[in-house]
């Protein structure tokens, strides 16, 4: 790919069309045990792993995030889980509910954090479906524009 193209794919306007959930101390949602370990891994001061293995195959990983921009647009900071993916062996079986519901509650009870969020796209049903299973609570529908860091014709809805 030329340094040109390279470059062009970052001017393009991004539609956003998602769906903030959030959790807080008031609204934890106790989740049932499974017999699943899961493992933290810190990436970077931002981004921690959160993921499950059996045998050598990582079977769930999902991401908290200290800090997410598109968060500001709601006027709110605070930790945020996403980019959560379980292999399609293991789907269907509550394993996204149980990492993220607890994770929220390792925020919210042991690092002492008022709220956690989960952004998704608004069209991903299954996760949908996870998120509010694992106790979360719908908190915004955000549809915008974003050209670079710049984002526009936002529209909320609560």
């Amino acid at each position: 790919m030329t340094m040109l193209k390279k470059l062009l794919k970052y001017l393009k306007v991004i539609p956003i069309d998602v769906i903030i959930y959030s959790m807080t101390k008031d609204t934890i949602a106790e989740f049932p045990k499974l017999d699943y370990i899961i493992q933290s891994e810190s990436i970077h001061k931002n981004k921690t792993m959160f993921y499950i293995k059996v045998g050598d195959t990582v079977i769930h990983q999902s991401f908290l995030f200290k800090k997410v921009f598109l968060l500001r647009l709601i006027n709110k900071i605070g930790p945020t889980i996403g980019d959560c993916v379980t292999i399609s062996a293991y789907k269907g079986k509550s394993i996204y509910p149980f990492v993220i519901n607890y994770i929220a509650r390792e925020e919210l009870l042991k690092n002492n954090q008022d709220e956690v969020f989960i952004v998704v796209n608004a069209y991903n049903l299954s996760s949908i479906k996870g998120i509010e299973k694992a106790g979360f609570q719908l908190h915004t529908k955000l549809k915008a524009k974003r050209f670079l860091i710049l984002h526009y014709n936002v529209r909320k809805n609560n």
